[in-house]
């Protein structure tokens, strides 16, 4: 795995909270950050990882190991 390939710590919250089942909305108040950042920070993590909707960045995440840590 390369640089690229590694979540800030950020990333890493807002994907166990996602993952969790926080919307969002409710993700966003829970980070402190807007849910326009959030959708942004979602955005950037499908881009690294090629994926087309939500749900494929899920399974490709946990493929790389980036869910191991959560919940």
């Amino acid at each position: 795995m390369g640089v690229h390939d590694e979540l800030s710590d950020r990333e890493r919250q807002l994907l166990t909270l996602l993952t969790a089942g926080y919307t969002d909305e409710s993700a966003a108040v829970r980070l402190g950050i807007s849910v326009r950042t959030v959708r942004r920070l979602v955005s950037g993590i499908m881009n690294r990882l090629g994926a087309r909707s939500r749900f494929q960045a899920g399974v490709k995440a946990a493929d790389r190991g980036w869910l191991l840590d959560a919940g």
